[in-house]
């Protein structure tokens, strides 16, 4: 039996589709049902009813998931004692926001890279949280409190925002006529723009609602109502002016470092870790708190 089928099985079990198992697998969905069939056939067992509406698991499959996750989760944990033992070589995989990623790491995530020659970084610069066990990252920045437990984490810094609109705009709309943009994911999105309304004391208009900031960003610059960006990211922007500062901190964004502690002791990870500590201590002042 290849053991490596036993990743197939697990992300088609959690993922009930193959299209789902495929995403989460890097794959295409004929390489998954082959080797879902492949390790079905070395079992001599049917572990998933090819359903219209997906793979339903077998009552075998049903009893195979728990052995196959505690599998699963020694070779990940192999995998990474083996990464850890490793010299500052090959590559490190680190998910940041995009935004974030470009604007603050980079420049001394590549300063790093011409120190250290035989170095190469994977960029992960999705919004979805990469889970560390699982070696989706080697190492991560976030912009929410990590609940994953098992990781280490560390606290970076706050990121200041503040209300800003396309350069004349609060000059020609008149007030009354004023929108909002708003980045809308999650419950602090919901937060912030409770201060937004507070602050300008007025709730207005939502027309456009956008899933990452550098779209809320671009509907501001193109003159559509105010918006609630990041100073590192807005502050530089010649088309915006800033309406309303949060001078108190009020609506900013942690930022969060983590490691799985497996992969800390790697000597790749932990360059790669103190090139974004020392970046962040770069930040200017002003957009941080």
């Amino acid at each position: 039996m290849n053991w490596n089928d036993l990743r197939f099985f697990v992300a088609v079990a959690q993922a009930g589709t193959l299209s789902g198992a495929a995403r989460r697998l890097g794959k295409d969905h004929t390489t998954v049902a082959r080797r879902i069939e492949a390790l079905e056939a070395d079992l001599g067992a049917r572990l998933f009813d090819r359903l219209a509406t997906g793979w339903q698991l077998t009552d075998a499959g049903e009893n195979l998931v728990p052995v196959a996750g505690r599998i699963e989760e020694d070779v990940l944990a192999f995998e990474r004692q083996a990464r850890g033992d490793e010299t500052a070589h090959g590559v490190v995989r680190i998910a940041v926001p995009p935004a974030a990623g470009r604007l603050l790491f980079a420049p001394r995530l590549a300063e790093l890279l011409r120190d250290q020659k035989n170095l190469e970084y994977e960029i992960l610069g999705s919004s979805v949280i990469a889970n560390l066990a699982r070696r989706e990252a080697d190492v991560a920045v976030r912009m929410a409190t990590p609940d994953q437990s098992g990781l280490i984490a560390r606290k970076l810094t706050n990121l200041r925002f503040a209300i800003y609109a396309a350069k004349g705009y609060t000059s020609r709309v008149a007030r009354k006529d004023w929108e909002f943009c708003s980045d809308g994911r999650n419950t602090f999105g919901d937060y912030q723009q409770g201060w937004v309304w507070e602050t300008i004391d007025a709730k207005l208009p939502m027309r456009v609602k956008a899933d990452d900031t550098q779209t809320v960003l671009a509907f501001v610059a193109a003159g559509h109502g105010l918006g609630l960006l990041p100073r590192y990211m807005a502050d530089s922007d010649d088309r915006l002016e800033m309406i309303f500062d949060d001078k108190l901190g009020e609506v900013s964004k942690p930022v969060w470092l983590v490691v799985h502690p497996d992969m800390r002791r790697s000597p790749g990870v932990r360059m790669v870790m103190d090139a974004l500590i020392r970046a962040t201590e770069n930040i200017p002042a002003d957009f941080k708190s």
